[in-house]
């Protein structure tokens, strides 16, 4: 038997990269599930070290909004990180028997813009695949 020795960046760049690749095979649904494990795992990672991840970045800006307009619901906060990562957890932890409804294709681009902003932060390198990624995102819109 070999052991495997992998940091958690490595973890997560093998999932991105992978999560890339099967977006252009148009599995989104699985493109979605590793691109989500991706994100948190260097979301973690950005938090370790004092960074601000994307997810907490577009989290905290939405709640700004909400305060501006009057909002001052103290629920406002799990309520906005619950709808961000509602369909990734939807399809990670759903066992129902009732069928969801979700538009896979836009909630994983959204998903994979925020693990490839992560990777981004905590590196400071672009992944050849997520540049293919914005183009075919790009070209479709």
């Amino acid at each position: 038997m070999s052991t495997s020795i992998l940091t958690a960046e490595e973890i997560a760049e093998h999932q991105l990269i992978t999560a890339l690749r099967l977006w252009h095979d148009d599995d989104y649904l699985s493109a979605l599930t590793l691109a989500g494990a991706a994100e948190e795992i260097l979301g973690k990672r950005l938090r370790i070290l004092g960074r601000t991840p994307s997810f907490d970045q577009i989290k905290n800006e939405i709640i700004a909004l909400a305060k501006q307009h009057g909002d001052s619901d103290p629920k406002t906060e799990k309520l906005v990180a619950d709808l961000l990562n509602q369909t990734r957890n939807e399809l990670k932890h759903y066992a129902g028997d009732d069928s969801l409804s979700f538009d896979l294709r836009s909630d994983t681009a959204e998903m994979m813009e925020r693990a490839i902003a992560n990777y981004y932060l905590l590196t400071g390198t672009m992944l050849e695949e997520a540049v293919h990624f914005w183009a075919d995102v790009s070209s479709t819109n």
